[in-house]
């Protein structure tokens, strides 16, 4: 059995933030859908964060001539993403969880819109993991640490509990997962951890690069919301530090996933000069 999937992530539609920064999301989005159909792909998994409410019945639209699997992030809401998205597999009532599996794998779908796992979605998962199968599973945020500012900040509450409960699976459990807006792949113990690029804009892993061509500087604040610097005038190399993000607003993509009797392959695409083609993690 061969399966080839779109898996894209980290949208923003009409959110303030992306507008600031230049992104045109809706365009963005307009060339990807366009790029995965002219590949004869039919099948996408969205990993979150569609942006303002206003846009997600635009967002659904949009997506009626594919097969979508999705999950929430924490930009999104469940009360308005269940207006548009049925699934026969859903579990929860107020969470947007579920799993189903092939003849090779088990495809597990959790609901971290909240920045955690409710106690009974947690429950649910560890019901799931009986199974002999391999197991993708599919969460917005990165379950392993990544090194980035964003980590530091907006992480997935309780995840070292979700990271114990996986390695106790008896096989290996393949993630993926997007919010840190980069590119990133790394192993421990059965996790094996796949993130994914944003199709709006991406944040620079290390933040100790300081002038970096097509990056923005953007300052968290001590309550954790973002200042944006389109010049970098108001941020000083003495206030650079762990609260200091490095965005790019020229660059997007998605990843597609292809599966071969259960065999599991991966390829990143970046939009560039007006088309996707291949790339490697460190080019976005």
């Amino acid at each position: 059995m061969t399966k080839t999937i779109a898996y894209i992530t980290d949208i923003h539609l009409d959110e303030q933030f992306p507008i600031d920064n230049g992104v045109d999301t809706r365009s963005n989005w307009k060339l990807l859908l366009g790029d995965v159909a002219s590949k004869n792909i039919d099948e996408i998994i969205f990993g979150g964060d569609i942006g303002e409410i206003s846009a997600n019945e635009w967002f659904f639209d949009s997506l009626k001539e594919f097969t979508l699997n999705l999950t929430l992030g924490n930009h999104d809401q469940f009360a308005e993403a269940s207006k548009h998205f049925k699934s026969k597999h859903l579990n929860g009532y107020d969470e947007l969880y579920y799993s189903f599996e092939d003849e090779y794998l088990k495809y597990v779908f959790l609901d971290t819109s909240s920045n955690s796992l409710s106690p009974s979605q947690f429950e649910w998962l560890r019901s799931e993991l009986e199974t002999q199968k391999k197991v993708l599973l599919f969460l917005h945020h990165p379950v392993l640490a990544v090194e980035t500012p964003i980590d530091n900040y907006y992480p997935l509450n309780g995840r070292e509990k979700i990271a114990e409960l996986l390695q106790e699976h008896n096989n290996e459990i393949t993630i993926f997962c997007g919010h840190y807006h980069a590119a990133d792949e790394r192993t421990d113990g059965k996790i094996r951890q796949i993130m994914t690029p944003a199709t709006s804009y991406q944040v620079k892993k290390y933040h100790d690069a300081s002038d970096i061509p097509g990056f923005t500087r953007a300052y968290i604040t001590p309550d954790g919301g973002i200042t944006w610097n389109t010049t970098n005038d108001n941020l000083h190399e003495s206030k650079l530090g762990d609260n200091t993000i490095i965005t790019n607003a020229n660059t997007f993509g998605y990843r597609i996933i292809m599966i071969e009797d259960g065999k599991i392959d991966t390829k990143l695409l970046l939009y560039k000069d007006g088309k996707f083609v291949i790339a490697t993690a460190h080019e976005f």
